[in-house]
């Protein structure tokens, strides 16, 4: 074990556990209507951020002891919207403050980015294309700033440098139709991407709270998504996210095992120990906080080991095979698991040292999880703190 200290905050972890880092790069050239992420469109601020998110980096290399890291995500914002020489900054300081081991570096970018070889180069093994809705009216209403054809044009030459290519896609966006959703899966049909994210528009954030959205219409062409993408020869691996055989995000994957993970740049979370941190989403207060050489944490806290408990509990049952039973009772001895099947008898399934969701349980796990993770159901089960 070793114990490394920030503005007296202990961060206690094993030589053994390997991090994933989170990088988030918050500047795109337009903003979507429906994002509800911390980003900027205006770049003015850039050179200092990237300026203070490479200070953090090594803040954090110091810290942790130089730790190994085999997992690397740049998101956004937009990373790909960024000039060329700031990432290739970035690259130079990630490498030398983390041990690199066999990492899978993943970067989102936009469907029309066009920089693929300057991205390998940098050591990228991994793209998120967001392509949202092959739809270019639907495209138009929610903002993207980019087409289908664009679209096309950029998974061509990007298949030409990288194997291992992910494309995200939106359900529920404004003027969504059953066109929609053929053309969605005829993309999968004709371009075969390893990976498959799909999400459903999330309307209680604050920003897409008076959309209003057929949400029979959304939960039909989810079905619908699901069972075709599976057709396809698609594994579903967590609620969101369908892989080809040994093509799971291993980065994502580790989030949702609550692993170790450090995340540097303004709003970025981590997960270190039973430490649980979120930066500033505030840029001035992300800089200053930079210079005054402290963590721009704008929420800290230490989990005991039941709050450990209930975070494991809650992402790992996103993951299809679940969560292991032996990795709770060393949070909490004495579960009682069963007391939980019985209160949710078609949603959840105990079996192989595992308990995870049913197929009903993936498809209702937006309410589920949190019914599961109550207080009164979950006390029942754990005897409580």
């Amino acid at each position: 074990m070793i114990c490394c200290s920030r503005a007296g905050r202990c961060f206690s972890v094993s030589r053994s556990e390997d991090f994933g880092l989170y990088v988030h790069i918050p500047f795109c050239k337009n903003r979507c209507s429906y994002c509800d992420f911390v980003s900027f469109t205006d770049f003015s601020h850039l050179d200092k951020y990237f300026e203070c998110l490479c200070r953090e980096l090594v803040m954090w290399s110091k810290s942790l002891n130089k730790p190994v890291v085999d997992t690397v995500y740049i998101g956004g914002g937009t990373p790909s919207d960024v000039p060329i020489e700031y990432l290739h900054r970035l690259f130079v300081v990630i490498e030398k403050s983390f041990n690199l081991t066999n990492p899978e570096i993943t970067i989102e970018v936009n469907p029309k980015a066009m920089q693929f070889n300057e991205f390998r180069i940098l050591g990228v093994n991994r793209l998120s294309i967001g392509l949202q809705a092959a739809d270019d009216e639907v495209l138009k209403t929610v903002n993207r700033r980019h087409t289908f054809l664009d679209f096309q044009r950029t998974f061509d030459e990007a298949c030409c440098y990288f194997e291992n290519i992910n494309i995200d896609f939106i359900l529920g966006l404004p003027k969504e139709t059953d066109k929609t959703l053929e053309n969605d899966l005829r993309v999968i049909e004709n371009y075969k991407p390893k990976h498959v994210s799909v999400y459903i528009l999330e309307t209680d954030s604050e920003k897409n709270r008076n959309l209003r959205i057929d949400e029979d219409l959304t939960a039909m062409h989810h079905e619908i998504f699901t069972s075709e993408l599976q057709k396809m020869g698609y594994v579903r691996y967590e609620i969101s996210n369908f892989s080809l055989p040994a093509y799971r995000c291993r980065h994502n994957v580790k989030y949702w095992n609550n692993e170790n993970y450090i995340g540097v740049g303004a709003s970025a979370g981590g997960h270190i120990g039973l430490k649980r941190y979120v930066n500033s989403s505030n840029l001035l207060e992300y800089f200053h906080q930079i210079e005054q050489g402290e963590n721009p944490f704008e929420y800290f806290s230490e989990n005991t080991p039941y709050e450990e408990l209930r975070e494991t509990l809650f992402m790992g049952l996103r993951l299809c095979e679940g969560v292991e039973l032996e990795k709770l009772e060393k949070l909490k001895p004495g579960i009682d698991f069963r007391t939980l099947v019985e209160k949710f008898p078609t949603e959840l399934i105990l079996e192989h040292g595992r308990l995870r969701l049913s197929k009903k349980g993936m498809d209702f796990s937006h309410t589920l999880l949190s019914e599961i993770m109550h207080e009164s159901v979950l006390s029942g089960a754990t005897g409580g703190e």
